[in-house]
């Protein structure tokens, strides 16, 4: 019971650490990024920051939930999918639909991509054999 508490309380932290890092990228930061508002320059920069705070959250998530591994990054993974799935299907995503296809996908590979950094950087993850 005490695992699956600190892990939600993981995932809810990381989670939020992402949301607030992206909402001050795209929104503070770059001055409001979309589609149809944000030259090319600023949609790339706008991506890979976004990814970077994919993988932070990600970070935040693993470290606190201690040996849960993978999970919190696959429930943060599930939630984008969800979330992309609720703009979409409302009408509410700005741009076409390849380019929040794109985004959401580039932030699910991102959260995996610091969650797996996280975990191979402190040891938590057994390492293959590099005989074979």
């Amino acid at each position: 019971m005490k695992k699956a508490l600190r892990t939600t309380a993981a995932i809810v932290v990381g989670y939020a650490a992402m949301v607030i890092l992206i909402t001050l990228v795209q929104e503070t930061w770059l001055g409001g990024v979309g589609w149809h508002e944000s030259p090319l320059d600023i949609l790339a920069l706008a991506g890979f920051l976004t990814a970077v705070s994919g993988a932070i959250g990600a970070i935040i998530a693993t470290a606190l939930s201690r040996s849960c591994g993978r999970i919190p990054a696959f429930v943060m993974s599930s939630l984008i999918v969800l979330e992309t799935t609720a703009l979409v299907l409302t009408g509410k995503a700005s741009g076409p639909l390849w380019f929040d296809l794109l985004a959401a996908s580039s932030l699910i590979i991102a959260i995996l991509f610091g969650a797996e950094l996280f975990l191979r950087l402190t040891g938590s993850t057994p390492r293959q054999s590099s005989a074979g």
